[in-house]
């Protein structure tokens, strides 16, 4: 016979139930689940990419809108500088106040407001000159009465312009201002008098342009010294300079949804920062849509393949399962056709050849060996009932004699499964017969019932299996005797007998605080909840009873020690098998205790 290679060995003993779970969970389920997650990760990453994108575009447009303010203000401040007239005219001393008010008419009372933009709020000059009235937009420094804290920014800084922040205090409409400020030193000759240039910026065009992002991502635009100057509605909006908290860490900068964004190395903005706290909310939302639609697109991925294998694959396992299970059948002589629709496929062809042969041996065998099996029926038939007369005639001793003697040949011949269960049988019927009824141990009666169930063991095989659960406390309590192991010759007669394989019988014994709980479990045929009903109830009275005698005389025996202290419960379930078996009071076990030891 050609061997073949391990693996298509190992593969031949999987059973083909398994083979095609195998197929379904490693070809189907496992490569789409893989892909599905593999998408979803994939697809979440590019949408927080793009999104960390949108935010970062954002930011850059609402800096370089602010900054182009802020150049605009630079830029107006060096043209007013570069105008000589504006040095020669401020740098006048008058000698009275109508002198002033002349000049000012002439030259400097339109010659500021000229360069006014939606951008730009006010320009404003100071001068210490102390001949010039202030009003308009011309100011004199007196540094007893005014409290300017842009001019102390700007001396205190080596730049000669800058945008400054702060609060207005010393005027009619007190508040937040940002204002570029610069001294007005361009012209030496013009020097007697300190000059200040003034240009506020719009501060409502920063909020609105702060604004603008509101749905997605909150602004906060922060001076040098770490104030918050401009601010999204939806953090704050200050009405006049607060401290921020302390700057972001490096991991806060680089998680793409908060991120410090400086206005570049100008000079004059030094310092200054757009600060961003993004709204997840957003992408959240594009995350949570995307991982629905992966699940649903999993859901209909893996359902319907799975349908369809199940289908196909249900078609091959249950005729195969079929044809199997007629197979067995050739071991039990029942040779039965296999009565499904056939198909046309492989399977469908080994059926119809099964039907073929199973009809050719059923035929041979009613044409050829009819007569001889009738003769051999016949003949057993006969043989059965001298042995049957002869057994009856038989003394219980003399068969005791020749049950050992057949064991002294099997233990000399070596047939120790035989050996084991004539001993058994032995034991068994010794004790049916010598002993008396009454209460004895827990112990003994497990003895006796698992010489039953040896017994039944060798009859079926590996068809057949038992086990036992009993407390060891429980063992030396004395109850009823024959009260167990008839309960497990009915379960094995009537639960077990029309179940093919895996029979098993479970016998408990547990100890609670206030009983002892015996039960007998088979996974049998079960009953009918009718049918339950009715044995219980020829059970509990004198009417007559189909093969359940055990089961009564169990009943009534307890009965008699116990009366009503005992409980009988019998249940069953045609699908999952019968549980029969009593409860006993250990108050009631004592005292028969008790008694049997005075």
């Amino acid at each position: 016979m050609r061997s073949q290679p391990a693996v298509f060995r190992l593969v031949n003993d999987i059973p083909l139930r398994y083979k095609f779970l195998l197929i379904y969970l490693l070809c189907v389920l496992l490569p789409i689940m893989t892909i599905n997650i593999f998408f979803y990760q994939r697809n979440s990453a590019d949408i927080r990419i793009r999104e960390e994108d949108n935010l970062r575009k954002s930011i850059e447009r609402a800096s370089g809108e602010l900054l182009g303010m802020m150049d605009e203000g630079v830029a107006l401040s060096r043209s007013i500088a570069d105008d000589d007239s504006v040095y020669e005219v401020l740098d006048r001393r008058y000698a009275s106040p109508v002198d002033y008010y002349e000049v000012y008419n002439d030259f400097l009372r339109d010659r500021l407001t000229r360069y006014m933009s939606p951008n730009i709020l006010e320009v404003r000059i100071y001068t210490d000159n102390d001949t010039i009235q202030t009003g308009s937009n011309y100011h004199v420094i007196r540094s007893s009465l005014d409290d300017l804290p842009w001019l102390d920014q700007l001396k205190q800084s080596e730049s000669n312009i800058l945008v400054a922040a702060y609060n207005e205090t010393g005027t009619f409409l007190p508040g937040k201002r940002i204002s570029v400020v610069s001294e007005m030193n361009n012209f030496s000759p013009y020097s007697r008098y300190s000059k200040y240039l003034r240009v506020d910026l719009n501060v409502d065009k920063m909020n609105s342009i702060l604004n603008r992002e509101l749905d997605s991502l909150q602004l906060q635009l922060v001076d040098e010294q770490n104030r918050v100057v401009a601010a999204s509605a939806g953090i704050a909006e200050p009405d006049a300079l607060i401290d921020r908290s302390p700057p972001l860490s490096a991991a806060d900068s680089d998680s793409g949804y908060t991120m410090e964004y400086a206005f570049g190395d100008v000079g004059y903005a030094s310092g200054w920062k757009l600060v961003m706290i993004a709204d997840t909310r957003h992408i959240d939302n594009l995350l949570d849509d995307a991982r629905r639609s992966i699940i649903w697109l999993a859901i209909i991925s893996t359902l319907v393949p799975s349908l369809l294998i199940f289908i196909i694959l249900r078609s091959y396992h249950y005729r195969v399962k079929k044809l199997s299970r007629h197979m067995e059948k050739f071991r039990n002589e029942k040779f039965d056709r296999i009565d499904i629709q056939e198909g046309d496929d492989e399977i469908g062809g080994l059926i119809r050849t099964f039907n073929v042969m199973t009809a050719k041996i059923t035929s041979l065998i009613n044409d050829v060996y009819k007569l001889e099996i009738r003769q051999k029926s016949l003949e057993l038939e006969r043989v059965r009932t001298e042995l049957s007369m002869l057994q009856s005639q038989m003394n219980p001793h003399f068969l005791f004699n020749t049950l050992n003697a057949l064991l002294v040949v099997c233990t000399k011949n070596g047939y120790s499964d035989v050996t084991a269960i004539i001993k058994n049988l032995s034991l068994l019927m010794r004790q049916l017969l010598s002993r008396a009824d009454g209460l004895v141990p827990l112990r003994d009666e497990l003895e006796l019932t698992s010489m039953y169930l040896q017994i039944e063991k060798f009859r079926f095989g590996d068809l057949f299996d038992y086990t036992f659960d009993i407390d060891p406390q429980a063992l030396t309590l004395r109850i009823p005797r024959m009260s167990i192991q008839p309960l497990v010759e009915n379960a094995c007669k009537h639960g077990l007998q029309a179940r093919k394989e895996d029979r098993l019988i479970r016998v408990t014994a547990k100890l609670t605080d206030r009983s002892l709980e015996i039960s007998v479990i088979d996974n049998g045929v079960g009953m009918e909840e009718a049918k339950l009903q009715q044995l219980m109830e020829n059970v509990r009275s004198d009417q007559g009873i189909d093969g359940h005698v055990g089961i009564r005389n169990v009943y009534r025996r307890l009965q008699l020690y116990y009366n009503e202290h005992v409980r009988f419960r019998f249940s069953s379930d045609p699908e999952k098998g019968t549980v029969a078996g009593f409860h006993i009071p250990l108050s009631r076990l004592e005292a028969d205790q008790w008694k049997k030891e005075a």
